[in-house]
């Protein structure tokens, strides 16, 4: 079609529009041909915009697109991410010194960059571990893909970090290698003696709790080995705490035999699933939980549990000869104070900071059945040393009750402590400590309360970052839970001897996922975190990104907020000036300046409605922007135990009273005056446990809509509305015909167009 026929076309479709409008209707000539033109261009637009959709979703578009979107997104928001498939990470070790992050999974050890994950290759930067014994395996009903592989559950470093101890479920047949830290196999001359079998040193089935530490110093002969906490036997009739043989690393010749707990007694071990191990001086300590021996009387529980072993433990010479002589075990109570406290009695995770050695952290949970909650409990080597050093626990028969020791049958030396010779002590020792190495009292935790607790949540993992301001120090808490998000948890001391918490964030890191394993890097500033199907790396200075408020920024350890461009900054050495900060909320009022004040212009006779929505980070993804809440979060314990406490309005800074007739309270704690009057006027403001979250600054303009005081303003009142609603609805008419007719037009060809066709 050429420019005359587009011309004859446009003039039919003004000509058919001259005749369908109707004569005291019509526009002008001009007017008309503008408006065509209009209509013309809104039809242009709308097929360049259809062809330029159909680009941007042509499926090889699509990929290109959607992965630069995703790249710049989680740069943007200091998040990494590394994903090989569902592989089972389980095992896991930050290498700060070689830049790296060591993960154990099915089949494979990987090594990924510490400083961005995302920079890792699945192939490139692993070594495969294929187990060997996949056919015996599957003859015992085990799955193929899954029970019989070769899970790594222990990853530990050996001379340094030169080199790294690895062991494996090897398909149900515990097997263990050391390897170069470039993840490359040992050289056929650099023999390391007592690996190749990793019987009691890892489990044999992949969903067993299992835990190991490789220990250097302090062992007989300064000889280093292995510690672990596993199942000993296909069957899992066999837990044990175990070290290995330890050798000459020059000869290769075995100077001391394993040592072990004692085989099939529950009173050393009943079921236990560990949870850690740590290298504490002369003694090696591991944690975990177990079936309760000490309350099968009257029924079945769990405890949490710490023990502990010598290092320098040779055995007895006689009695024990295979066996700790130094073994000892206490409860760890992590309960709410009461009463009748109310105990978080299982153990799930335990961490120690570097920057902190001389205590413990840990999460706990109640038992699967019933009521469901979890909690962060503090344990100084202090206070679990004094248990070790109180009364021992003992049942004198069967049908008896559990009573502490008396002193007096207290045999010496006291049993468990470390001696030079463990062979030299008297069988009245040794006698004692095979029948009692349970103690009476229990490891108290910090402050006698939990540092934080929750319902309806299931913590998995945990990871503590000691943030410092100034002369301050604030504890931050990272808790993985079983549904894939982490908790940011504040801790400070009260100035009383106590502390005080604050829930900070919640993050979906691992979506779906529990989160499996968490660790800490001080020099990158990031947190680790892992599932079965990926491995997360978020930035723990989480600012502009997170909190988008003054109220929510200055509570954060890492955060300040800058007054000036009413932003939240990172504080810290090289920070801005005058950052405003608050982690402990000891100044209610700090951030009532950099609240603005809206401004509310309404007319006498009508209702307003003014809402607040404190900024605020909700549960989602840290990749993710700020969200809106009603309100910021409380305290730990309150906020666990109870609902957050409502809002509260002021006008003129008196206290608002709902009533219905007036004041109405909305489902978002929002504030509706029904029929303003000049006395409705003024400032009113949202406040939070004494803390400004916004203002409104309300205007009454009773000039316009003032109440007529004479029947003849009445009527002149009346007589403009009639007029300004029949203007109104004369133009509804005029424009509803407008449509119409464009709408017919639009669905069938005009007959001049046909008779140019």
């Amino acid at each position: 079609m050429g420019m005359a026929d587009e011309k004859a076309v446009n003039n039919s479709k003004y000509d058919a529009y001259l005749r369908v409008l109707p004569q005291h209707d019509r526009y002008d000539k001009r007017a008309l041909k503008r408006k065509m033109d209009e209509i013309k261009m809104f039809l242009w637009l709308k097929k360049y915009l259809y062809f330029f959709v159909l680009l941007r979703t042509w499926p090889w578009s699509k990929t290109k697109l959607s992965l630069k979107k995703s790249t710049i997104f989680k740069d943007a928001y200091h998040v990494r991410s590394f994903s090989c498939g569902r592989q089972y990470y389980r095992s896991m070790y930050l290498d700060e010194e070689r830049d790296a992050l060591f993960l154990g999974a099915m089949d494979r050890v990987y090594r990924l960059n510490l400083g961005n994950i995302s920079h890792s290759h699945c192939e490139r930067d692993s070594l495969l571990l294929e187990p060997t014994n996949v056919a015996n395996c599957v003859s015992k009903g085990k799955s193929e893909h899954f029970d019989c592989r070769n899970h790594i559950r222990v990853l530990q470093p050996v001379d340094d970090g030169k080199r790294l101890y690895v062991c494996g479920t090897n398909a149900h047949s515990p097997r263990d290698w050391v390897i170069n830290w470039n993840l490359t196999h040992l050289g056929r001359q650099q023999f390391v003696p007592g690996v190749g079998q990793g019987a009691a040193k890892c489990p044999y089935d992949p969903a067993d709790n299992s835990t190991a530490i490789w220990v250097r110093d302090g062992n007989p002969g300064g000889l280093p080995g292995l510690y672990s906490g596993t199942n000993a036997e296909f069957t899992k009739a066999d837990t044990v705490i175990f070290r290995s043989d330890l050798h000459n690393m020059t000869t290769g010749q075995r100077e001391y035999t394993f040592k072990r707990t004692l085989k099939y007694d529950s009173k050393w071990l009943d079921k236990p699933n560990f949870v850690g191990s740590f290298d504490v001086g002369e003694y090696v300590l591991f944690f975990f939980r177990e079936t309760a021996v000490e309350y099968i009387n009257c029924g079945k529980a769990v405890y949490s549990r710490v023990a502990r072993v010598c290092k320098r433990d040779t055995g007895g010479k006689n009695i024990l000869a295979h066996n700790w002589a130094t073994y000892l075990k206490a409860r760890l109570n992590c309960s709410l104070p009461g009463e009748f406290p109310f105990y978080f009695n299982e153990i799930q995770s335990v961490y120690r900071p570097d920057e902190d050695p001389d205590r413990f952290y840990a999460v706990f949970t109640t038992s699967s059945y019933g009521l469901t909650g979890s909690a962060i409990c503090a344990f100084t080597l202090q206070d679990i040393q004094e248990a070790f050093r109180g009364k021992f626990k003992e049942q004198a028969t069967s049908t008896s009750a559990w009573l502490p020791v008396l002193s007096s049958k207290v045999p010496e030396p006291r049993p468990g402590e470390c001696v030079n010779n463990t062979e030299s002590l008297p069988d009245t020792v040794l006698n004692f400590i095979r029948s009692h190495p349970l103690m009476d009292s229990a490891v108290s935790h910090e402050h006698g309360r939990p540092v934080f607790y929750t319902r309806e949540t299931t913590f998995t993992r945990l990871a503590v970052h000691l943030v410092r301001q100034g002369e301050r120090v604030y504890r931050v808490f990272y808790a993985g839970t079983a549904g894939g998000q982490v908790y940011k948890i504040s801790q400070w001391s009260d100035g009383s001897g106590g502390s005080a918490s604050l829930l900070l964030d919640v993050w979906e890191v691992t979506p779906g996922d529990a989160v499996r394993l968490l660790e800490l890097s001080e020099r990158h500033q990031s947190l680790y975190a892992a599932s079965d199907a990926r491995v997360t790396q978020i930035g723990v200075v989480q600012c502009a990104h997170r909190h988008t408020g003054c109220l929510r920024c200055v509570r954060d350890p890492y955060c300040g907020w800058h007054p000036e461009t009413h932003s939240c900054r990172a504080s810290g050495p090289g920070a801005a000036p005058g950052l405003l900060q608050d982690v402990e909320g000891a100044l209610p009022r700090l951030c009532d300046g950099s609240v603005a004040r809206k401004q509310l212009a309404v007319t006498w006779g009508q209702s307003v409605h003014v809402s607040c929505f404190a900024s605020s980070s909700s549960p989602s993804s840290p990749s993710s922007s700020s969200s809106t809440a009603t309100h910021p979060p409380q305290r730990a314990a309150a906020a666990a135990a109870a609902p957050p406490p409502p809002l509260q309005w002021t006008h003129q800074d008196r206290a608002v009273a709902f009533r219905p007739d007036k004041y109405v309270e909305t489902a978002a704690h929002g504030l509706v005056i029904l029929a303003v009057t000049q006395q409705d006027a003024g400032r009113y403001d949202c406040l939070l446990d004494g803390r400004l979250l916004c203002s409104y600054n309300v205007t009454v303009n009773a000039e316009r809509c003032g109440a007529p005081g004479r029947p003849q303003d009445y009527q002149r009142v009346y007589a403009d509305w009639c007029h300004q609603l029949n203007k109104y609805k004369a133009a509804m008419h005029v424009w509803e015909q407008r449509q119409a007719i464009i709408r017919r037009e639009d669905n069938k060809p005009y007959p001049e167009v046909r008779r140019k066709m």
